[in-house]
């Protein structure tokens, strides 16, 4: 199954409402520990395209408690879901994700 969101990023506000509801713990760590503005935009931006790509290929209504990390290569995956391959990308004011789910 496949999955794939677009978010446009003007219409993120970075509330701490949102972050908490969008981010797990996990992610919200990598979040704070982005230093700029723009950085942490593109961070949950990304975050929240990937999650509602996991919902469409899944329908599993709990999409918002995946964890999507970054590897230390910098690559993005699914915490406790290897059948999960995530791809995000950022730009011109937009954040894309895609997710191939594998059983």
């Amino acid at each position: 199954m496949v999955g794939i969101d677009i978010v446009d990023l003007s219409r993120i506000v970075l509330r701490e409402s949102f972050v908490k509801q969008v981010l797990t713990d996990m992610e919200q760590k990598e979040y704070y520990a982005r230093t700029s503005e723009k950085r942490r935009i593109e961070y949950i931006g990304g975050r929240f395209a990937a999650k509602e790509a996991i919902f469409k290929a899944t329908q599993d209504r709990r999409y918002l408690r995946y964890s999507i990390l970054n590897g230390e290569n910098g690559a993005p995956y699914v915490l406790d879901h290897p059948e999960i391959a995530v791809s995000i990308t950022h730009d011109g004011g937009f954040a894309a994700a895609v997710v191939q789910i594998s059983k």
